[in-house]
């Protein structure tokens, strides 16, 4: 489900935070679409008094408030509360509604680990990096039981880009070359070497590429996969604008690195701050 939010609804003036996400939400558009695409980051504990009077008092959606009261006095699952909330508007449609369903009796049955890793996957797409690394960490201390070594190598891949996410670079490297290794993927072995060259010169990347058989022509290719730096490092997540804070490096347009980098560090500060919280 992508769409533009049109909100035709009551726009509240005090939004609701999903405090995990730290998502503000304003209307009951962006509610659906919130819910729609991150189901697996709500806990019931989020379905709470504080959202069914939130709608009732912001929203003034008093029946489904009330509808939503007299569910969770009753034994329930989320998907119950989530789905009535879906159903309440034209927002979401009978398709999607089905669609929706659909695909939480599929999240039923998926393995404890593979439900762990969703959730820690919709926390890395909101930059939580702490919450997702400590979720991440818990099925690799679990990887005996673990057969799948492809999903293990995706889990590995997803804790390096946690790693360089909170600029823990040397931790990201090991990640990725240990993904690599379960994977196969080499998208997991181009995050190691964006690692690699962030961590060291030119010369050291080439001479990685080489202990690892690779041709010359792999290093022109990690270095069009970083791209030109033309793009806005405000509108990047932390890993992008690391991978264009290497090209600069790699052209030795010092200032435009020092620039970037500086940015990059009071990003993360900030972020650090809001998950120690």
């Amino acid at each position: 489900m992508s769409k533009i939010i049109v909100c035709t609804s009551k726009i509240a003036e005090n939004p609701f935070t999903f405090l995990n996400t730290k998502v503000e939400i304003y209307s009951y558009e962006e509610l659906c679409f919130y819910i729609y695409n991150n189901t697996v980051l709500i806990s019931k504990a989020s379905l709470s008094d504080k959202l069914f009077n939130w709608i009732r008092d912001e929203l003034g959606m008093t029946q489904l408030s009330d509808r939503l009261f007299a569910i969770a006095n009753k034994s329930y699952h989320a998907q119950d509360l989530l789905v009535e909330i879906l159903s309440a508007g034209d927002y979401v449609d009978a398709d999607e509604i089905k669609e929706y369903t659909e695909a939480w009796q599929k999240y039923r049955k998926l393995s404890e680990h593979q439900k762990l890793k969703l959730k820690a996957d919709g926390y890395l797409g909101y930059r939580r990096y702490i919450k997702a690394a400590t979720i991440y960490d818990g099925i690799i201390d679990d990887e005996a039981r673990i057969d799948d070594l492809i999903f293990l190598g995706n889990v590995y891949h997803n804790r390096g880009v946690a790693a360089a996410g909170n600029f823990e670079l040397e931790e990201a490297k090991k990640y990725f070359l240990k993904a690599f290794e379960m994977n196969n993927n080499y998208s997991s072995l181009k995050g190691y070497f964006y690692i690699v060259a962030i961590t060291s010169d030119t010369a050291d990347l080439q001479e990685e590429i080489r202990r690892m058989d690779l041709s010359e022509e792999y290093f022109e290719e990690i270095m069009m996969d970083i791209g030109d730096a033309r793009d806005d490092v405000s509108e990047m997540t932390i890993f992008a604008m690391l991978q264009r804070a290497v090209y600069n490096k790699m052209h030795k347009d010092i200032n435009e690195y020092d620039r970037r980098m500086d940015i990059i560090l009071s990003e993360l500060k900030d972020e650090f701050r809001e998950q120690a919280i």
